[in-house]
């Protein structure tokens, strides 16, 4: 248990003060590695052994679970009280419980089922079809991304609407209230959904905020610089302008805007909380001077920020590297050359390679396997949404929901029944008289009209989902999956002996195994409520919770990086296109945002950090030459020590063109296509509904001019010129 006298020896005096304040917000400022999670479990002990708070009266919101469960443990040794009954988890898990419990107030079903991804995608594109849209014109990731925006701003479809400006806001204002009536057919929520109804919950029922407000005496909220506006909006719904929040962020880590995320939560703290203490941590635990130096010379060129000064007592250390390679295949060498010679001091689970994107990641995990070094690729398609798994995930989200459309759809014919198209069109046909309900419609239409093998079919499969649904309520979990796999011959369809069949099985046996696990942990509630709460927790995990840290040299991008650290940090691909990304366009507060995510990765190294930027890179299919990364340019030379490969060089045969990331570099005549009004290979252009891109290859002269580009969104597609009239960016 924690010697409440001998805390300040545990803590540093900023640290001190932060945990020992006392009433009213403040604001902790905690810069990178300055042990802020040490700040929010001392805390929590402190208010429980030292204020005599009761550990309920406590909650302590993070993003993500796998940060939340070390959190809790963390606390959990301090004040030794086993479970600890202080909440301690994300937004959307204390979101999830609030309309769990309170839901029907704000018309939630209390058995509703989250909307992951795929799912909200398939929405998307069904109320894209429904509204006459094509999905080349209107992509539906694109559409998601402004619903998902809309949703965090708190708009519901017609507030939406009532904004909408341009032609595309108002197509997908339509496709928006399309989009949501799907949700609500199927008694589905999606992840925004949660926090907005949890807002719109608290704010709207004047009584249930009151109870809530008199529940939650403390509230701590880590990486507070990420908050979005409905979670902003939740933090004041608990606990008032006045109340005792403490809050731990750093605006230079802010990395989410994209997401929503609202860097003038801390910015404007003071306003938003008036009398408001701010404390600034700024003692690093993590890594050396030199690195401290080089990542705050960096994050200086930034505006939106407040000044801080990382120091450390750990030493100068090492220089940053800098390895300018010849190509993507020899910046995998020069790395991965360079761990096997630290292998000696350092094992191979304490380092890694960061990248802006996941297709960077090819090159390395190539040489990896070469060299038969042990990795762990974060970031790839995570195990609940393996196609296996995703299939009995929808069988138990049907038992739980059956008026879930999508789960419905997707095990209708899984395994093949003999449920063909024109059978599942005439249901559709039928769910319209049940308000679109097609499990409705599979109880109570007339199947004269139908198929009589269709028909058989259908009838089939409503006994099997009656019969498992009544198990539900008798079996615990592992077992309803043991019959759920015997009644419906699932895991039949992967009995071959071929190696992705066995891979297939494999994920079936694990997800049995999650199952068990899930079960022993549950403590009280009934069995169907254990079901409940493995889809919740089945929805709610993140491929960073089950990143196995003893696997080997980590892969991830810079946003899955956030949170974690390493002995040693590679941060790959330092060139202009991809930090900062193309994507991001090259307004002041996107470059802002692509700086500090640079920052972020810098400071995940705890005693080496190499940077690498390449000469070259394939770009479908083709080499572009590249241009360093503005940032490069912003570190300070004097924490920098240059490589360079003995291999760089400058093929005369293939001159420079623009690159597909990045600014415009000298091009020769042989590149210079003449075609269509200054389109030449290398040259990004826009396209009124496939988007931006870049030209590949000109074929013709004048008005045949056929050209072959590589869009961002659309991939590569040939086009006569004079038709598809392509802005010149």
């Amino acid at each position: 248990m924690l010697q409440l006298a001998a805390l300040a020896e545990n803590l540093n005096q900023q640290q001190f003060e932060a945990v020992t304040h006392g009433e009213g917000p403040q604001l902790v400022l905690a810069g990178a590695g300055s042990g802020k999670t040490r700040v929010i479990t001392y805390r929590v002990a402190w208010l429980i052994h030292e204020q005599q708070v009761d550990p309920a009266s406590i909650v302590a919101v993070t993003f993500t679970n796998k940060a939340a469960a070390e959190m809790k443990s963390r606390i959990e040794g301090l004040v030794e009280i086993y479970p600890l009954p202080t909440f301690v988890g994300t937004f959307h898990r204390f979101a999830l419980d609030l309309l769990r419990r309170h839901g029907d107030l704000v018309g939630i079903s209390r058995q509703f089922v989250i909307f992951d991804r795929d799912d909200q995608i398939s929405a998307v594109k069904k109320a894209l079809a429904a509204e006459g849209l094509a999905e080349t014109a209107f992509p539906p990731r694109s559409v998601l991304g402004a619903i998902s925006s809309a949703k965090n701003r708190l708009l519901d479809p017609e507030m939406f609407e009532q904004q909408a400006n341009s032609f595309f806001e108002k197509k997908v204002a339509s496709v928006y209230r399309q989009y949501q009536s799907l949700l609500v057919r199927a008694a589905g929520l999606d992840f925004d959904d949660m926090l907005r109804f949890a807002v719109k919950l608290l704010e709207g029922q004047e009584e249930l905020q009151a109870s809530w407000r008199s529940r939650i005496r403390y509230l701590l909220v880590d990486e507070f610089q990420d908050t979005n506006h409905a979670q902003m909006r939740m933090v004041l719904s608990l606990v008032g302008q006045d109340g005792n929040l403490t809050a731990v962020g750093d605006e230079d880590q802010g990395i989410y805007r994209w997401r929503g995320a609202d860097l003038d939560n801390v910015l404007d703290f003071e306003r938003t909380f008036p009398g408001a203490e701010v404390r600034k941590l700024e003692r690093n635990y993590r890594s050396s001077q030199k690195i401290l130096d080089a990542a705050s010379g960096l994050v200086e060129h930034n505006v939106k920020r407040r000044a801080k000064t990382l120091w450390t007592d750990a030493g100068e250390g090492e220089p940053v590297e800098l390895f300018r390679a010849r190509d993507e295949l020899d910046e995998a060498q020069w790395v991965l050359k360079t761990f096997s010679r630290l292998n000696d001091q350092f094992a191979w689970n304490e380092m890694g390679i960061l990248v802006r994107t996941n297709a960077q990641t090819r090159a390395f995990e190539e040489e990896l396997l070469t060299r038969k070094i042990p990795y762990d690729l974060v970031g790839g398609t995570r195990f609940y949404e393996r196609a296996e798994v995703k299939d009995l995930v929808a069988y138990l989200r049907l038992l739980r929901n059956p008026r879930d459309n999508f789960s419905f759809l997707r095990v209708l014919n899984k395994p093949a029944r003999g449920i063909g198209k024109a059978t599942q069109q005439l249901l559709y046909a039928a769910a319209e008289e049940f308000g679109g309900c097609l499990w409705e419609a599979l109880c109570n239409a007339q199947y004269e009209s139908f198929p009589r093998r269709g028909a058989k079919a259908l009838g089939e499969f409503r006994q099997l989902v009656e019969k498992l649904r009544k198990s539900v309520d008798e079996l615990p979990l592992p077992a309803l999956l043991d019959q759920l796999l015997e009644e419906t011959g699932y895991a039949e369809i992967y009995k071959k002996q071929d190696v992705e069949s066995q891979g297939r099985l494999e994920n079936i046996r694990e997800f049995l195994t999650a199952a068990q696990e899930f079960t022993e942990r549950a403590i009280g509630g009934d069995r169907q409520d254990s079901l409940t709460a493995f889809l919740d927790h089945a929805s709610l995990i993140s491929d960073i919770d089950s990143w196995d840290e003893e696997k080997g040299v980590v892969l991830m991008t810079l946003h899955s990086a956030k949170g974690l650290e390493f002995e040693i940090v590679v941060i790959a691909g330092l060139e202009d296109g991809l930090l900062p990304h193309f994507n991001v366009g090259g307004a002041k507060d996107d470059i802002e945002e692509e700086r500090r995510l640079l920052y972020v990765g810098m400071t995940r190294a705890k005693q080496r950090l190499i940077l690498t930027s390449c000469r070259r890179r394939r770009i479908a299919g083709r080499y572009q030459d590249q241009s360093d990364s503005q940032f490069l340019a912003e570190l300070p030379k004097s924490t920098i020590e240059v490589h360079r490969s003995p291999e760089l060089f400058y093929d005369r045969r293939t001159a420079p063109v623009r690159s597909f990331f990045g600014r415009a570099q000298q091009v020769t005549s042989t590149n210079r296509a003449s075609g269509a009004g200054g389109l030449h290979q290398g040259r990004r252009v826009r396209h009124a509904t496939l988007g931006s891109g870049v030209v590949l290859e000109v074929e013709g002269s004048g008005d045949a001019t056929k050209v072959v580009v590589f869009f961002e969104r659309a991939g590569k597609r040939k086009l006569v010129a004079r038709v598809a009239k392509l802005e010149l960016l």
